[in-house]
């Protein structure tokens, strides 16, 4: 890890770069079946090690960015020969007798009317949720107990199943400080905001748990999860001769980890889309900007997943936020007043009897 980044986590509070404040909570079992103490599978589990594993595994996959748009591989030469043709047309349009200046500012009037529309936008969509919290507050508990009781019904599954009510790990990926995070059973939240004029790329905050399997035999599992996000996405494309554009894209996705210690790797995700943002700003049409309210509670699964005997899986509950500039920028704010991000569990259910895990 670089020292950038060490520096940063020793900030947030971390006393080593590898060790998390979020220290483990006993995990609540179905009544009736053994309980392996979160104590028991601590000595044989390092959650340093999975934290190392899984920054090395995000820092390669962040090599390979998501590409909203095909082949953005030669972004800065395609902005480089726009701007030479907009030299060009403005070059043509002043020869031809146009008033430039009083041109560019009407359409930066325009613009400056849409960011205000936008600004206005976002202020509602706060209110709605100081207005809100207690509703979405107790939904979300009742989300959580609902899956933790049918956790807890020995007749509703018909092998043991598992509340993970804790993340041992709240993370963003590239490393960008969350202002605030909660890791409390059955209620962990975070907080924060990302902008950025970058050309494109993933930012990406996860909520992170873990079962290990005890037993001496594979085991088959469903995993179910429930996250809730209210914020807001912007994007903004000043005006410019020719084409500019802008676009974020936030979705909600469920991944699991595997391969401890030695070839960790992790699974296609489980995805839901929470809401997108484009602007489009033009010669004629001046500069845009777009934005699109979150405010929801996804559902998220994953079926039918073999742990070995004795090996861990990690589940990452995360919000994904992919983006893409030419000369804009995108905001992605899950923190201004009652906005945030909150995973409450991850319930584990298995689908076949591994002896040691049976009652």
């Amino acid at each position: 890890m670089e020292a950038r980044e060490s520096g940063i986590l020793t900030a947030l509070g971390f006393a080593d770069p590898y060790l998390t404040p979020c220290e483990p909570e006993p995990q609540h079992r179905s009544p009736g079946r053994p309980v392996d103490s979160q104590e028991g599978r601590m000595k044989s589990i390092s959650e340093a090690a999975l934290k190392r594993a899984i920054v090395a595994v995000e820092s390669e996959r962040l090599k390979h960015p998501v590409d909203l748009r095909p082949d953005r591989a030669q972004q800065a030469l395609i902005r480089d020969g726009r701007r030479t043709s907009d030299k060009m047309v403005s070059g043509f349009l002043r020869h031809a007798g146009m008033d430039l200046k009083s041109f560019q500012v009407v359409q930066e009037q325009r613009g400056a009317v849409m960011e205000r529309i936008v600004a206005r936008q976002k202020a509602d969509a706060v209110r709605r949720a100081a207005g809100k919290k207690d509703t979405v507050h107790s939904s979300i508990v009742a989300q959580s107990k609902a899956l933790h009781d049918l956790a807890a019904q020995g007749d509703f599954f018909p092998h043991p199943s598992f509340s993970l009510d804790k993340p041992f790990l709240i993370w963003t990926t590239p490393l960008f400080g969350p202002t605030e995070t909660v890791a409390v059973p059955f209620g962990s939240t975070a907080k924060f905001k990302f902008k950025t004029s970058r050309g494109r790329g993933t930012q990406k905050i996860g909520f992170y748990f873990f079962w290990t399997n005890s037993s001496g035999s594979y085991a088959v599992i469903n995993a179910n999860t429930f996250l809730s996000a209210t914020g807001h996405l912007k994007a903004h494309a000043p005006w410019t001769f020719g084409v500019n554009t802008s676009h974020i894209e936030a979705s909600a996705r469920l991944g699991l980890w595997f391969g401890w210690p030695n070839d960790v790797a992790s699974t296609d995700y489980a995805s839901e889309s929470l809401g997108t943002a484009r602007a489009l700003g033009s010669t004629t049409t001046g500069g845009d900007t777009t934005g699109c309210s979150v405010s929801a509670g996804v559902s998220l699964s994953r079926t039918m997943f073999a742990v070995p005997p004795g090996q861990a899986v990690v589940f990452e509950v995360a919000v994904a936020i992919d983006f893409e500039n030419d000369d804009g920028d995108i905001e992605a704010d899950f923190e201004s007043g009652n906005f945030k991000l909150a995973c409450p569990v991850v319930v584990v259910s298995l689908l076949n009897s591994p002896s040691g895990l049976m009652a």
